[in-house]
């Protein structure tokens, strides 16, 4: 019925897009007002008409003039952020939806005007441009946007006639819940057009074996990105920190790449026919059809609702923990007929936050779960004996023989356990996914998940970033870098890459964690953070601040505050050498010092005063 809805449009693409916005509508049991063709406006790409008496089901008119030229309408229209999502069709019928909903309401003028007190800044970023032109534009939006799987915060949320008392029941419902992120709306037709045109990237690929650069592709990395933003929406209205948010979507980014990663594997074999012959383009993407629907279909809900779960249960952990061991934390599950006896095995079990307990039994503990922890206080509830609880954990989970979800999301930060259904077991203990190692700028991977892996992961760290107009590809910097520190963050920066040839840094984006600043740089893989000191003594404090941020390296920024000072070489030696235990354990890995615009690196082979004095003697001109 979409095909034959949209068979009056000439152009493909057109043709294309209503018959993907058509199924959506379908697919939620809407009826679809009749497809016309007429002139319109220079701007325009299509309008509606609601209806106007029983029996009339509204007009959607498509723009004759943008049979010529569709794609790029949709182009520049993207490009000027005039719509939410890019399909004109859907936009339309997000009219039609909101007509249908409120009738009388559609066509009263405070309907189609009404944009007073409202976050204008927060609707054009979530949304976009457009939906500021009236409140019939912004529900358009909205509803059409939702369709395509996007999620919104409360705020937005709540100006919208979806939350009218009228319109609990049925699709009004359905949107809200898609909306706020508690159900899923997979954008199919959206996926499958990402993943069509990663096929078409594949198609291209010579050899016997698939090269790991494709990850790398304009394409794989939109389908990447579309699928972490599904997962991403699961948790958009759960409250917590900026830093955890990141981390949350950072391992939804690595999971979606993996996931990308077997979905392009499984399909290359299909680029020959059973006589090793090279197929069609059109035959090869019918084959692999069948891979679409069962990675970003089936798997997706399974995969979006554990997401969301995860989420859930890390957000509380980082409440959790800023209360220590005051309260102990009580295993329970959701208490009705659908809770599996394994884990109901688990209900009750009380501990301190501190117990081990909780870095391996810590909900969800499977696809599906629903059970919880809560704080309680230590006077109303005994606390169970940690060998018994261990042993109820086990039993629990004893068909997880594979040990897959025996994490905590809130501990990792990470949505996902390293072990997931697109790794491998050896992944759980692996550095790179624990963070606990730089990645080679040439690794040498133990097989092609390693591999894809660690390009995963790299792709990862630089998205989001430009590079440097005079060091390009050496100097990277994040688009949410720092504005107030950006300038003196890349000065520093030219003085480490002029000094050191071989030194590749990022510029990273600025997040606040529990009210402290997050490293300012990425410096050869390791985490590191720039002090502009205002005299030697400051060196002591520096390095505390930048141990307790993480870092493993120390940039002292002297021409910050003391470029015009000479070089007070046997203090700041001194004070350096202070901080020799920090290189001793390996805390600290590496110290730059930065004096007009050279810079020179301190390590734990630098050892005593004198040794770091004549390192820092090469500063001077």
């Amino acid at each position: 019925m979409a095909k034959e809805w949209a068979s009056i449009i000439k152009n493909k693409e057109a043709r294309k897009d209503a018959e993907d916005a058509a199924r959506i509508i379908l697919e939620h049991g809407i009826k679809l007002p009749r497809l016309l063709k007429k002139k319109g406006g220079k701007t325009s790409g299509a309008e509606y008409r609601a209806p106007m008496f029983e029996g009339d089901d509204g007009i959607l008119y498509f723009n004759e003039l943008r049979e010529r030229d569709y794609k790029s309408y949709k182009e520049k229209k993207m490009q000027y952020r005039s719509g939410a999502q890019d399909n004109t069709f859907l936009h339309e019928l997000g009219h039609h939806i909101d007509a249908l909903l409120e009738p009388k309401a559609y066509s009263m003028v405070e309907h189609q005007w009404n944009m007073e007190k409202v976050n204008k800044e927060l609707i054009e970023k979530e949304l976009s441009r457009y939906a500021l032109e009236n409140r019939a534009e912004f529900e358009a939006e909205l509803i059409s946007a939702t369709l395509r799987g996007k999620t919104f915060s409360k705020e937005l949320l709540s100006y919208s006639n979806l939350h009218n008392p009228e319109q609990n029941e049925g699709i009004a419902k359905t949107l809200l819940q898609y909306a706020s992120g508690k159900d899923i709306c997979t954008p199919v037709d959206l996926v499958r057009e990402k993943f069509d045109r990663m096929m078409k990237v594949l198609f291209r690929q010579e050899g016997a074996n698939l090269e790991i650069g494709i990850l790398a592709s304009e394409e794989a990395q939109d389908f990447i990105e579309t699928h972490s933003s599904v997962l991403n929406g699961s948790f958009r209205q759960v409250e917590m920190s900026e830093a955890m948010r990141k981390r949350l979507e950072r391992s939804n980014y690595v999971f979606s790449g993996l996931k990308t990663f077997h979905e392009l594997n499984e399909a290359f074999p299909s680029l020959l026919d059973e006589n090793g012959n090279r197929k069609t383009f059109e035959r090869f993407l019918n084959d692999v059809r069948k891979i679409d629907e069962t990675y970003n279909s089936n798997y997706l809900r399974a995969e979006f609702n554990f997401v969301q779960a995860s989420a859930e249960m890390a957000a509380k952990w980082e409440r959790f923990m800023q209360d220590g061991d005051r309260y102990y934390l009580q295993y329970r599950t959701a208490g009705d007929a659908k809770v599996r006896p394994t884990h109901a095995e688990m209900a009750g079990i009380t501990l301190p936050a501190s117990d081990p307990f909780w870095a391996e039994f810590y909900p969800p503990n499977g696809w599906g779960c629903r059970c919880s922890v809560v704080q309680v206080r230590k006077s109303k509830y005994p606390v169970t004996d940690h060998e018994e609880a261990m042993a109820r954990g086990e039993s629990a989970l004893e068909l997880d023989k594979k040990g897959m979800f025996r994490f905590n999301a809130g501990m990792e930060q990470k949505t996902m356990p390293d072990y997931n259904p697109y790794t491998i077991k050896r992944c759980k203990d692996c550095d790179i996914a624990k963070g606990k190692l730089k990645l080679a700028k040439n690794p040498i991977p133990d097989n092609e998940l390693c591999e894809a892996c660690q390009f995963i992961r790299f792709c990862e760290e630089n998205k989001g970033c430009f590079n440097d107009k005079i060091y390009g590809n050496r100097l990277k910097i994040s688009k949410d870098a720092d504005k107030t520190e950006v300038q003196d963050n890349i000065r520093a920066a030219y003085a480490m890459l002029e000094s050191f040839p071989e030194m590749v840094i990022k510029v990273r984006e600025n997040v606040l964690e529990h009210g402290v600043k997050n490293p300012e740089y990425m410096i050869n893989g390791l985490i590191a953070d720039r002090k502009g000191i205002e005299s030697p003594k400051g060196i002591q404090s520096g390095f505390k601040k930048a141990i307790k941020q993480g870092c493993q390296v120390v940039v002292i920024d002297l021409d910050m505050h003391m470029k015009d000072k000479k070089l007070p070489v046997s203090e700041l030696a001194k004070y350096i050498n202070w901080r020799s235990t920090d290189f001793e354990e390996g805390t600290i890995k590496e110290c730059y010092v930065i004096h007009q615009g050279k810079a020179v690196k301190i390590t734990a082979d630098d050892k005593g005063k004198d040794s770091i004095a004549s390192i820092i003697e090469k500063l001077k001109p």
